[in-house]
């Protein structure tokens, strides 16, 4: 097999790091609740699945997020505030939809990031 290492492109995805809010009717009625999504952090990514659980009839994938460390306002590499663990993300690899929990963030030492996100099918 030939690989054209001229083809590969290091983040090839697009992702969506993002917060679900509850928005409750004026008239208190909470049968009626909507759901917004506010976009924490918008990305070019890698998304590589590093594991897979089967538990009870519940599927669970583990996927690693890369992605390139954003730069704020005055040139310094940062994670934006809203990115943390216990927030959701949501992209696409080559039509499989890939959606899950962040469970843990943290800075690579080649000026990226790293999420893993768990996510479950049933």
């Amino acid at each position: 097999m030939y690989t054209d290492r001229s083809q590969m492109v290091e983040y090839e995805y697009d992702g969506v790091f993002y917060l679900k809010e509850r928005i409750i009717a004026p008239d208190g009625n909470l049968l009626t609740e909507d759901d917004r999504e506010v976009v924490v952090h918008k990305t070019k990514c890698d998304i590589q699945k590093t594991d897979k659980l089967l538990n009870a009839g519940v599927v669970s994938m583990g996927y690693s997020i890369y992605f390139p460390m954003p730069v704020d306002e005055s040139g310094e590499e940062k994670l934006p505030k809203g990115l943390k663990i216990g927030i959701r993300f949501r992209g696409n690899i080559c039509g499989l939809d890939v959606d899950g929990m962040v469970i843990g963030i943290e800075p690579t030492k080649l000026h990226g990031c790293v999420a893993y996100i768990k996510g479950t099918d049933i």
